[in-house]
């Protein structure tokens, strides 16, 4: 697996070199739909839900996982992906407890979700979609 970001996390004036270790789709369901049972509204939906969990056996690594659901005219798409972050020393608890496993971290994975769903819809012959840009900031604000 190749090493394809790496960003700094400044906790407590100590600073942890981070980096994006891989990714891999762990599930995915296209669904092309008949042309007989397109919706009349175009009600396009998009839901998105994220987390993070710690490796046990590996206190430097933790994983961003994702749930995307995308519901279009032509098609649906459920995607679940998981993005592996290693760290330069161990996960204490202050980084357990700072904003970088709920917005940086996310912020980072995301543009590579944004990429495979494009080229995938692209790939299986419909219009390319490209997902909305996230704020993970202002999610993570909502959902305190």
């Amino acid at each position: 697996m190749t090493h394809v970001s790496l960003t700094h996390c400044h906790l407590l004036h100590k600073s942890m070199k981070i980096q994006l270790k891989g990714w891999r789709v762990k599930d995915l369901v296209l669904t092309s739909k008949q042309e007989n049972s397109f919706s009349e509204s175009n009600d396009n939906k998009f839901q998105l839900s994220f987390g993070h969990a710690l490796d046990p056996d590996n206190p430097q690594e933790f994983i961003i996982g994702f749930k995307i659901e995308l519901n279009e005219a032509m098609f649906s798409i459920a995607l679940e992906m998981a993005f592996v972050f290693e760290t330069d020393s161990k996960i204490d608890e202050n980084f357990k407890d700072s904003s970088f496993l709920k917005i940086n971290a996310p912020a980072i994975a995301f543009p590579y979700i944004r990429a495979y769903i494009s080229n995938l819809t692209l790939q299986s012959g419909y219009d390319s979609i490209i997902l909305p840009s996230i704020n993970f900031v202002s999610l993570n604000e909502k959902n305190k």
